[in-house]
């Protein structure tokens, strides 16, 4: 299930976009970096900044393209994002675009925060990171600018050329492609990613612009961040195993007494939302791992006690199964 500082499913669905143009096997790119690429076909998953970082970083590498995230320009975001593209495209300027941009940015991800900012040559919208333990990849920030240009550029029915955009990641050997996407100046090694758009073009009419179209999405915009805000019984079983998991296996009848639910209740509410018991421990059990193995602050004697498992010898075990290494291999892997 999706929780804060995820980016959803969705999303991820036009990152394999990317792959693909990119001749990988996405399935086996998701495997690699020990990801489920299944996850996919539920809407309502999200998936960890770090687990994407990961991802991107083992797509540039096995394609040889460092400049691999650009390839999202081409993505099919109007059919995945339908509500959300709709609104966006129906607006009335880049203002008003930006500004829903902003207001519903929860439907594509948690993780990262979009703001914009005034200054004397234009208006600058502005990109940052949150749920992050790990380095972050910057192909992720490419495909966003990507999209997002290539987006205002149909709806303005014209080259929209930035006064300049900024990038957080130090200046590539070769910025043809980026050179060619945006066509505009670039800056690399700056604090944050970054566009800054001209007055002109930030207020200029859009001539597929309607306010009344618009304003439509925009309640069905609204309603999926009511849906967002309304946290699923999952959603808080999984709260309640990460405060409690440590060195003590959880049991079904304190979760749903802690509830106030009957243990049969309990199991139909959450068969309801695709789960079982069993299956959302080892669900928790396998993000916390995650983060916990990619602190090297925490042994892993430390991490097992922390997941309640009562042998270390069965954290081994299943974190292997869920990654295909042993928790060692994997921090050294992570850490070479």
């Amino acid at each position: 299930m999706r929780s804060s500082q995820d980016m959803s499913a969705t999303w991820v669905r036009l990152m394999v976009y990317a792959f693909e143009a990119a001749n990988l096997n996405p399935a086996e790119l998701f495997e690699s970096v020990g990801l489920d690429i299944t996850a996919l076909n539920d809407s309502r998953m999200g998936f960890k900044q770090d687990d994407l970082s990961r991802l991107w970083r083992e797509a540039s590498r096995v394609s040889g393209n460092p400049a691999i995230g650009l390839l999202m320009s081409g993505s099919p975001v109007v059919s995945v994002f339908n509500t959300f593209s709709y609104g966006i495209l129906a607006s009335e300027n880049i203002e008003s675009a930006l500004a829903r941009l902003i207001r519903y940015q929860r439907i594509i991800g948690e993780a990262m925060d979009a703001s914009l900012s005034q200054e004397p040559r234009g208006h600058r919208l502005n990109f940052h990171v949150k749920g992050h333990l790990q380095p972050l990849a910057y192909e992720g920030f490419d495909g966003a600018l990507a999209i997002m240009m290539t987006t205002i550029s149909w709806a303005a029915q014209m080259e929209v050329k930035p006064l300049e955009i900024c990038f957080w990641q130090p200046e590539p050997l070769d910025i043809s492609p980026y050179e060619e996407q945006f066509r505009c100046p670039l800056k690399f090694n700056q604090s944050h990613t970054s566009v800054l758009f001209s007055p002109d073009d930030y207020l200029r009419a859009s001539p597929i612009g309607n306010k009344t179209i618009s304003l439509m999405h925009d309640g069905e915009l609204d309603q999926s961040i009511k849906d967002l805000d309304e946290t699923s019984l999952s959603d808080k079983v999984i709260k309640l195993f990460a405060s409690s998991l440590a060195n003590q296996e959880p049991h079904i009848e304190d979760i749903a007494s802690q509830l106030n639910m009957s243990k049969r209740t309990f199991q139909r509410r959450l068969k309801e939302e695709g789960w079982t018991f069993v299956a959302l421990i080892d669900h928790t059990r396998k993000t916390m791992a995650m983060d916990y193995v990619l602190q090297s602050k925490y042994s892993l004697q430390q991490i097992s006690h922390l997941l309640g498992f009562t042998e270390h010898s069965n954290f081994y075990r299943a974190f292997k199964r869920w990654y295909g290494l042993t928790p060692r291999q994997y921090r050294d892997k992570e850490q070479s």
